[in-house]
């Protein structure tokens, strides 16, 4: 290990040991990257000190963030990154002419990009060989950077790392096979598997490795400074090791969660909805989430602050006829009910996740909730969807099913940014 990453974890380790607040910020290590379909803008807010929650003037066109410590990467729609705040050791000097990007990881002082051809560029701090990227590695599907480490996984669900192994973070576990997901924190690596089990080596001083026993059904992993939260399929979040500033204390009936990212002492989600909710230490305001923020589809948790990537598509909420919740919708099981929503513009009709928009089945109502009547139905035998250049609306007729008789049912428009808005009908 070299003699500044040395003293990074030992300062670390002291300050875990004696759970002291920072009145000022250590250098930590808390990856998230998130990619998404649509182009969107970059927001940011906490600690400041480098300029890591300055993002460009003028930057548009996002489909993925990334931060670790106190620099952060952006990846543009047309494969180019844009990167800012710390760059003490080059790792925001983007190399000349890095285009076809397709994922970054931002390390601590060094940056990491997955080519669409699958292959890595990484540049920045390599006192330890995390930018020496293995000689002939393709087919790399994700990415992930730790203090002075970097990790890959392989389209046949292997793992590659390298650089530093002093606490054997780049020792991949004999026989490790099937994973779909990965992620390292300071000085350890974690694995998801497509059985829904979590495995994770390197150092576990604090107990960032321990997997809880029985753990199942988990899509996405997290790893902060010394605490790794991991998200199950039913939208649920699981957390583990360090707990100094209350950053592995989840909010009561916690659900409905599409990604997590762990930064230094904070944990922070990303709902279905396009909010985001965080809890932890909020020493540098990393935890002051921007009132009324929304149409959210990706995070990124930082050392001490925080960065998000704000969709293009802003929904301004379901028009007349149909309501939101908690209002329930009522009407004749099989009517055709026109949806009307905006998105802030034309988008074309490519608007849509694959298989959505998708009624739920028998979804419950509650007996108490307000009811209001659709006072307008459509002529029509399918659902189709159109948009209205003068009204700038969009409308979704929605043709629904006799047998829905006396059910209640959830619509759910997930869009193709991800977010998810929904409705709730009940049938006569």
């Amino acid at each position: 290990m070299s003699t500044l990453a040395a003293s990074w974890l030992g300062s670390l380790r002291a300050l875990t040991l004696a759970t002291a607040w920072l009145a000022t910020p250590l250098l930590g290590a808390m990856p998230d990257a998130t990619h998404a379909a649509v182009g969107g803008t970059v927001l940011a807010w906490g600690d400041n000190a480098y300029s890591q929650v300055n993002v460009p003037a003028g930057l548009s066109g996002v489909v993925a963030i990334s931060t670790k410590n106190h620099h952060t990467l952006a990846l543009k729609s047309d494969g180019t990154v844009v990167a800012w705040g710390l760059n003490t050791l080059g790792q925001t000097d983007v190399p000349a002419g890095l285009t076809g990007v397709r994922a970054v990881a931002a390390g601590v002082y060094h940056s990491v990009a997955l080519k669409s051809d699958g292959t890595v560029v990484a540049w920045g701090y390599n006192a330890d060989g995390q930018t020496n990227v293995p000689a002939g590695l393709r087919d790399v599907v994700a990415i992930a950077a730790g203090i002075v480490h970097t990790v890959a996984l392989k389209r046949d669900g292997t793992v590659v790392a390298w650089g530093d192994n002093s606490s054997g973070q780049t020792t991949i576990p004999a026989g490790l096979r099937g994973v779909v997901a990965i992620d390292s924190g300071g000085n350890n690596t974690l694995a998801v598997k497509s059985d829904g089990t979590v495995v994770a080596w390197g150092d576990n001083h604090v107990g960032q490795n321990d997997v809880p026993a029985g753990l199942q059904g988990v899509r996405a992993i997290a790893a902060g400074g010394w605490h790794t939260a991991a998200l199950k399929r039913d939208g649920t979040v699981v957390t583990w090791g360090l707990n100094s500033h209350g950053q592995m204390s989840l909010p009561a009936q916690l659900g409905g969660v599409r990604a997590v990212s762990a930064g230094f002492f904070d944990t922070i989600v990303l709902k279905r909805d396009g909010t985001v909710q965080g809890w932890g230490g909020n020493d540098q305001g990393q935890l002051n989430i921007p009132t009324g923020l929304s149409s959210i589809m990706a995070i990124a948790a930082g050392a001490f602050h925080t960065v998000v990537l704000k969709s293009d598509y802003h929904f301004g909420g379901f028009l007349w006829p149909v309501n939101a919740r908690p209002v329930v919708n009522t009407l004749q099981a099989g009517a055709a009910v026109p949806v009307r929503f905006s998105l802030g513009g034309n988008k074309g009709l490519d608007i849509f996740a694959k298989g959505f928009p998708v009624s739920s089945k028998a979804w419950w109502c509650p007996a108490d909730a307000a009811t209001d009547e659709i006072e307008q139905t459509m002529p029509v035998d399918a659902s189709i969807l159109r948009y209205v250049d003068a009204t700038d609306r969009y409308m979704y007729v929605w043709k629904t099913n006799p047998a829905w008789s006396g059910q209640c049912r959830q619509l759910v428009l997930r869009f193709a940014d991800g977010i998810e808005h929904t409705a709730l009908f009940r049938f006569r």
